[in-house]
């Protein structure tokens, strides 16, 4: 069998999920690292884990294990309606945020598509571009690692026919404001697909961020997507969502897997969604924590963005790689930015309180110890 007759022309540019150490889940980590107690900051998850109320939902759910999920959600796309001032026919369900970039890029790219991304941004955009064969254009990033909406403009030809956006961006935190976003869009042509993820939404209260769910009203070329997987915790579940003009929902309906997105993640999600109190919550911690992180990096000299996530970016002036195994050997698992382009920055997720006031010592021990030597 020769494999290369078999598969896609693509696929030499497909390369598959592969784990290093900050990817395994904790009890996998303390396994390999020898240790008792892991401190997994490297995946952006919410510490407090899920809604109390969404567990309920979800136990409950698995009664009816036996029987399909409703293939679209309803339930789930009526209440995100109503949160969002949207029609239910504007929303549709995936299989995390990850799937809907996937099915955005089945439903519109071509070969023969230009998709214009930010140098420092996240993975899956250049993954959906590749899957469908289409050229991906980089864009570069402002020197404060800010998102230069000019730039993307500059490369916008006639075969561009989309653009991702981060907002906030992963993996500096840093948003968007909303004025400039809502030139930007001004701007482009109303042919080419503008994709707006908005992952990090529920964090985010500054830099003159807004969701540009309301500019999509305004904007017909703009989808927005979602996840569940951040400030509600149900990572594990998988369940994600679109915004967008109804018929760019129907288009997208007609790629998309029937129940694929499993009832118990339904559950979760609809009654994630009436637990104001739980994101309220998830909010403080996450402040509490990024500030305790921002102080200890101005202490320390170090540049950080102002992150509108639940997480901030690092450049320790050091070697990433030798500051992540010496916070490993300590219990602290970071993510290492080696792969944007970025040697000597780390992204932290931010974690319990106690985590971060161990974390932050730790930090503090290893950035200083690297100093004198």
């Amino acid at each position: 069998m020769k494999l290369e007759k078999m598969v896609r022309s693509v696929y030499p540019n497909l390369s598959p999920y592969v784990c290093k150490l900050e990817d395994l889940p904790v009890e996998e980590i303390k396994q390999a690292l020898g240790l008792d107690k892991v401190s997994k900051l490297s995946f952006n998850e919410n510490p407090l884990g899920p809604s109390p109320k969404a567990i309920d939902a979800m136990q409950k759910s698995l009664t009816q294990l036996n029987l399909y999920p409703s293939s679209n959600g309803e339930a789930v796309l009526h209440k995100i309606a109503e949160k969002e001032g949207v029609t239910s026919d504007s929303i549709i369900l995936s299989n995390g945020a990850d799937e809907m970039i996937i099915l955005v890029a089945q439903t519109f790219l071509e070969p023969d598509d230009e998709v214009i991304i930010p140098k420092i941004s996240f993975v899956q955009y250049l993954a959906s571009t590749h899957l469908m064969g289409s050229t991906p254009v980089f864009s570069p990033m402002k020197k404060d690692l800010g998102v230069d909406l000019d730039a993307i403009l500059e490369r916008i030809t006639n075969k561009t026919k989309a653009i991702f956006l981060c907002n906030p961006n992963n993996p500096t935190g840093r948003a968007i404001p909303a004025e400039e976003l809502e030139v930007f869009l001004s701007k482009v042509p109303g042919q080419v697909l503008v994709v707006i993820d908005e992952a990090y939404h529920e964090y985010a209260d500054g830099d003159g961020y807004r969701s540009s769910v309301e500019l999509g009203k305004r904007y017909k070329n703009v989808f927005v997507v979602r996840t569940f997987s951040k400030i509600y915790s149900l990572a594990a579940a998988r369940i994600g969502y679109g915004i967008g003009q109804p018929e760019m929902v129907d288009a997208i309906n007609h790629v998309r897997p029937p129940f694929n997105v499993n009832s118990i993640a339904q559950a979760g999600a609809l009654a994630s969604l009436d637990d104001d109190e739980h994101v309220l919550h998830s909010r403080q911690i996450n402040e509490e924590g990024k500030r305790l992180l921002i102080d200890v990096c101005e202490e320390l000299g170090l540049t950080y963005v102002s992150s509108q996530a639940n997480f901030v970016y690092v450049d320790t002036a050091k070697d990433n790689k030798v500051v992540f195994e010496q916070l490993a050997e300590r219990g602290f698992i970071v993510r290492t930015l080696t792969g944007y382009g970025l040697p000597t920055s780390l992204r932290i997720s931010i974690g319990q309180p106690d985590d971060m006031k161990n974390f932050s010592k730790a930090f503090k021990e290893v950035i200083q110890n690297e100093e004198k030597d």
